[in-house]
């Protein structure tokens, strides 16, 4: 598509030549103009755009050079486990998996690794997945192992709950923020964002978030609906005993906040409800809210349009788990039996 930009402003070039003497040629002049600065515009995001977006689609050039899969599908994950050391698997979604990060050093699964030398440190995450699928995935990446965990940190963040939620639900909690409707507009743009990079980046980050602003208002009501919320826990707590029975391994739940915005990020009360519900349940969890409500989301975040956490944010996170096992260091002692 990208050839036919090219040809177009050739042909608007030709044009001007052309019609240099006429009055025409001022119009084609125009025109060829428009489609220069598209083209230029269109090339600069299409081969040197070179950023992470929190939108996914945004990305696709800082992707192809820094996001390489080995050959489990996974993002420097060190599997297989070890036979000879305690294994430490960090588990979870885009966080765990680096998202935003140019490279895996700088994922916090990779820091405990350096502290903790006797461990074998894997790295189990892929962006998108939620608490029902890393437990699956769990399973399909572990098994019948018969390497030694010692355990599992699943990294937690607050929208996980909402694979949980059925259609009933949702009726029943709707978000507080009524949806926006698409619009003819944004059927138009949506289709030209298949053949610009252009329009998608300008439609993407100025259109789109418009259209999925509810879904963070029905989100955090979820989380106060004890349906849900009952179902959620439960799905925690099977994994929790899928860990103990089969592995003799304990779990340790980081919760992460969202770093979208200042606001969110300082929304106390609400990651307190969820913490309070774990700790009824008897659940071993670190907090990083009130750790990261003191630096602020411009010193977390990857940048302002991308709101996965930074190399400094996973390096809070890796020294929160560390102090948290060097004041509970039975954790890392879990007795070992036979499976």
């Amino acid at each position: 598509m990208f050839i036919a930009y090219i040809a177009i402003t050739l042909l608007f070039g030709l044009l001007v030549y052309l019609l240099r003497r006429h009055r025409a040629g001022n119009l084609a002049l125009l025109l060829f103009t428009l489609c220069l600065c598209f083209t230029s515009l269109e090339a600069y995001y299409r081969f040197f755009y070179l950023k992470s977006d929190g939108m996914g689609r945004l990305m696709k050039n800082f992707s192809d050079r820094y996001y390489q899969y080995d050959s489990h599908g996974l993002r420097a994950s060190h599997l297989p486990l070890s036979r000879t050391k305690d294994n430490l698997i960090v588990l979870g979604d885009s966080h765990v998996f680096g998202a935003g990060l140019k490279h895996p050093a700088e994922r916090f699964s990779e820091l405990l690794a350096q502290h903790y030398p006797a461990l074998h440190v894997v790295n189990l995450g892929l962006p998108g997945w939620d608490t029902k699928t890393e437990t699956a995935q769990f399973r399909k990446y572990v098994g019948e192992t018969d390497g030694r965990v010692a355990l599992v940190i699943l990294t937690y963040f607050y929208n996980d709950i909402e694979e949980e939620a059925t259609p009933a639900d949702r009726a029943r909690d709707p978000s507080p923020d009524p949806p926006a409707k698409e619009t003819a507009l944004d059927h138009a743009l949506q289709f030209a964002s298949k053949y610009s990079r252009f329009v998608e980046m300008i439609y993407y980050r100025l259109g789109y978030p418009r259209l999925v602003r509810d879904r963070l208002g029905q989100i955090q009501r979820f989380y106060s609906d004890p349906v849900v919320r009952e179902r959620h826990l439960a799905t925690l707590e099977q994994f929790r005993e899928l860990l103990q029975e089969r592995y003799s391994a304990r779990l340790l739940i980081v919760l992460l906040p969202y770093l979208h915005s200042e606001s969110l990020l300082q929304q106390t009360k609400f990651y307190q409800m969820f913490e309070q519900a774990l700790a009824q349940g008897g659940f071993d969890f670190i907090s990083m809210q009130p750790v990261f409500a003191t630096q602020g989301v411009e010193k977390l975040w990857v940048n302002r349009f991308d709101p996965h956490t930074n190399p400094f944010a996973n390096r809070l996170v890796a020294n929160a788990i560390i102090e948290h096992l060097n004041q509970h260091p039975e954790v890392l002692l879990t007795p070992r039996v036979t499976p």
